[in-house]
């Protein structure tokens, strides 16, 4: 019930892009995941991960450490996999509730970048709490998710000085 009224609300809120047919295949690909918000205001950290496989984790707007680390040819895989069957033209660029009294002050907004071809394309999404579409949620879950790349190179960095 709520996931029809939330897709009836987003329909009518005019942030829908259009769906555009496939193009190219992705070859090469920047993701980057931010947050905001929460108690503190800083969110809970992010991440930027590109296609030569750098990953970059960050930590929130209140906290300067970052840690870089290159991935292993799996992780680089499944990333890749997602991102090549991934539909990023026909992403909303927002996911939230046109209702904002439905936001309360300790949410965590997301956003995620997807910038192909040398930058040429720059698809820019983000979310509160919402249903994602499959192919965007199986990005961000191989990313965040749990056991995802996030979570194991995160406790990695927070050991790091």
């Amino acid at each position: 019930m709520f996931a029809t009224l939330l897709a009836i609300l987003l329909a009518q809120s005019g942030r829908q892009r259009p769906v555009n047919p496939p193009g190219a295949p992705i070859t090469d690909w920047k993701i980057e995941i931010t947050t905001e918000g929460g108690i503190t205001g800083g969110g809970s950290g992010g991440l930027i991960v590109s296609s030569d496989g750098v990953l970059v984790i960050t930590f929130g707007a209140h906290s300067p450490k970052r840690c870089t680390y290159q991935l292993t040819p799996g992780e680089l895989q499944a990333i890749d996999a997602a991102v090549k069957n991934s539909r990023p033209a026909a992403w909303w660029g927002c996911y939230s509730a046109a209702d904002v009294s439905t936001q309360c002050c300790d949410l965590i907004r997301t956003t995620l970048s997807l910038s192909a071809r040398n930058g040429r394309d720059l698809f820019i999404t983000s979310w509160l709490i919402a249903s994602l579409p499959g192919d965007l949620e199986n990005i961000y879950n191989v990313l965040r998710g749990n056991g995802g790349i996030d979570a194991r190179y995160r406790a990695l960095c927070l050991t790091t000085p």
